[in-house]
């Protein structure tokens, strides 16, 4: 049976045209009020990030060129006590800064792909065509800084530890040889010892960017230390002769580290040229191409 289509009602009809319209001016108070508020918002929040990150990224290379400044004469290794003790805080200070200046770098990008998320006909193409360039200038430049930083400490910490294997080796052992405390020497040789094998593993380490040849001074020590250990328990023995032996063994083992240490202080600049400069001219023209 044909039934006629029901006829709406004005009444629906002009609740459904208020509601169109409410709908209208619902999305236009969005576009027109609420989006372009959001925009600069966003855009302030990049802004402020972008010029902490460069001040931070700034502060950090002045601290990375300060620490291989010192380092660069004759190396790390070389530093006095005070000046060991100093840089690795500061190294330490330094890779810190270099994660907290990584996390406003990241920060900003955060806001920039938040504004790019928009509509691009709502918000000016210029901020992320200007902005995310430099983000990745200093991103890049953060981790020439890191890589730097990080290195410098390992290699100062290790310095720590050879200085005082060395102090150790010039005062308590030799003066346990001299006074024939033949067991304290003993002992005190193979500590050396054990602690310079454990430094060499960490010398090895290419994050510590330190120069092979101060493995070479290490190595002496130890040879050194082998032998004032062998000299101790041969001369407790009484066994003369091979104490004797021993003695001449020590001394040439002592005239080749004091060899080792030279060649190294003296490669040091060379060592600098080829490692280390490259990373520095890194961070610098990274750090130049961010603004």
């Amino acid at each position: 049976m044909f039934r006629p289509a029901r006829r709406v009602s004005w009444g629906t009809r002009i609740f459904a045209g208020l509601v169109f319209i409410l709908a209208v001016g619902a999305v236009a108070a969005f576009v027109i009020l609420v989006l372009p508020s959001q925009i600069a918002t966003l855009s302030q929040s990049e802004a402020r990030e972008l010029r902490t990150a460069r001040q931070a990224t700034a502060d950090v290379s002045t601290s990375v060129n300060t620490l291989w400044g010192e380092i660069a004469s004759k190396g790390g290794m070389s530093l006095p006590d005070d000046r060991l003790k100093q840089d690795l805080v500061l190294s330490q200070a330094t890779e810190k800064a270099a994660e907290d200046a990584l996390g406003h770098v990241q920060a900003a990008e955060s806001y920039l792909a938040q504004i790019d998320g928009i509509p691009f006909q709502l918000h000016p193409a210029s901020i992320s065509a200007s902005d995310r360039p430099a983000l990745l200038h200093l991103e890049t430049s953060l981790g020439a800084a890191a890589r730097l930083a990080h290195g410098a400490t390992l290699q100062l910490t290790i310095a720590q530890h050879v200085h005082q294997d060395a102090q150790t080796l010039n005062g308590p052992l030799g003066q346990s040889l001299s006074g024939q405390d033949w067991t304290a020497a003993s002992r005190t040789a193979a500590t050396i010892q054990d602690d310079l094998k454990s430094q060499e593993t960490a010398a090895a380490n290419p994050e510590a960017l330190l120069d092979p040849l101060w493995t070479a001074w290490m190595d002496g020590m130890i040879g050194y230390a082998n032998t004032a250990q062998q000299f101790s328990l041969t001369s407790a023995a009484g066994q003369t002769q091979s104490s004797q032996q021993l003695a001449r063994e020590m001394a040439a083992a002592a005239d080749r580290t004091s060899a080792a240490l030279a060649a190294a202080q003296a490669g040091a600049a060379a060592w600098q040229q080829k490692i280390v400069q490259p990373l520095t001219d890194a961070l610098r023209k990274e750090l130049a191409a961010a603004g």
